[in-house]
């Protein structure tokens, strides 16, 4: 475990730990985003890349690659802080901020108490039939073609759909989500702020109409809870669904682009599958840790000496989850892809106080979609000479991934 120490004198940054990486502009991670960060961690353990990620926050950041390294930062919520990482709320001129995912303890304890069995296996299971029909009928239209746009057609629309379902909002509204997951996950600038200024907008008045009549939906749970005996706040409850919203959404459709672009390119892991659909929820995980998509963003609440190199207060930390998933120290034959291997100790969800709250959901989601995509349609496959790539510093996805059978 490394050693994490408060420094007493914050000195300029060594250039030999400085590494002009770009999560937006570098053409090797936009080709292989997985392979490019594990790619930095044979040069550092620790890497300042004065480039930052393109977000309300901006600056630079340093980066942690070694699964040790990162499991030590987001398990010291004193040390490296979530709050501030996301100013959604304040660029709007208001208070709230994303719940829980913004909060430290003893506050992010106390929502994330309140959110926990929201998603817990059992209300999952409770959902499965809903997830199921979503994916058919996403699917079935597709049978009597010959490929698609695998994202527009299925992994965008899929979880927005499930998403809807909770929140009790009509599955018509689904274009508009979908325009507003794009425009917040992978604009910036004003673009990024009016759609999410239309997003509040719209959830405000859900908000309200559930207030005067609740129903048996995900909002109507909370507005009408009670957390210590007092009920949710308009900012906790704005928080709360925007954080829903942005966590549930944009994660599961770029999970199941790199999943399925893995499946079209390689038919003896698709034709595995088919033979022996039971071990459909044992390779999900395994290709989670093959291609996991979050980079985590912490913020650190003084400095402190992490083995010799000054991180000073106020400075961006990013935690690559590919880079955790990946490293050698802490999976065997990382290099590999087992569709078998379990168990399976993969870092997709995160670490500590923070990991991630949907991760029942997710998991179920990406099951039902390969279980139902290899049951209804023929082997599927990349077109000839198609180039992909990805973009995403917070979330990495496909920009496009074409399918043909």
């Amino acid at each position: 475990m490394p050693m994490i120490e408060q420094s007493d004198e914050a000195g300029a940054i060594d250039p030999g730990n400085v590494e002009f990486f770009d999560f937006e502009n570098d053409e090797e991670y936009r080709k292989d985003p997985q392979g490019r960060l594990n790619g930095l961690r044979d040069r550092h353990r620790l890497f300042y890349t004065p480039k930052g990620r393109k977000s309300l926050l901006g600056g630079g950041t340093w980066v942690f690659t070694h699964g040790a390294d990162i499991r030590a930062v987001l398990q010291d919520p004193e040390t490296f802080r979530s709050s501030g990482n996301r100013p959604f709320g304040k660029a709007l001129g208001e208070n709230w901020v994303l719940v829980p995912i913004d909060l430290d303890p003893p506050e992010h304890t106390r929502m994330r108490k309140f959110m926990n069995p929201l998603f817990s296996p059992k209300r999952v299971a409770e959902l499965a039939g809903k997830v199921e029909r979503r994916a058919v009928e996403l699917i079935t239209p597709l049978q009597g073609r010959q490929g698609c746009s695998f994202i527009e057609d299925f992994a965008r629309p899929f979880p927005v759909t499930i998403f809807l379902e909770m929140f009790g909002l009509p599955v018509s509204e689904m274009p508009k989500f979908v325009d507003w997951v794009e425009a917040i996950i992978h604009s910036q600038g004003q673009v990024q702020l009016d759609a999410m200024r239309e997003l509040r907008d719209y959830l405000a008045i859900v908000i309200e109409d559930r207030r005067q009549s609740p129903r048996d939906d995900l909002i109507s749970l909370a507005v009408t809870a009670e957390i210590e005996g007092k009920a949710l706040t308009y900012d906790e409850l704005m928080g709360m669904c925007i954080m829903l919203f942005m966590g549930g959404l944009d994660t599961v459709t770029s999970s199941l682009s790199f999943i399925f672009r893995h499946l079209a390119e390689n038919p003896e892991h698709q034709e595995f599958l088919r033979k022996f659909p039971d071990m459909i929820p044992t390779a999900i995980e395994e290709l989670l840790r093959a291609y996991p998509i979050i980079t985590t963003g912490r913020i650190a609440s003084r400095d402190v000496d992490f083995d010799g190199i000054v991180i000073r207060k106020g400075e961006n930390v990013a935690c690559p989850l590919a880079c955790s998933s990946r490293d050698p120290d802490e999976i065997d034959g990382s290099t590999e892809i087992d569709l078998t291997r379990n168990p399976n100790r993969h870092s997709a969800f995160g670490f500590g106080p923070h990991r991630c709250i949907g991760s029942h959901l997710a998991r179920r989601e990406l099951v039902v979609a390969v279980e139902q995509w290899l049951k209804l349609l023929q082997p599927f496959r990349l077109p000839p000479n198609v180039q992909l790539s990805a973009t995403g510093a917070g979330v990495v996805a496909l920009d496009t991934l074409p399918l043909v059978w």
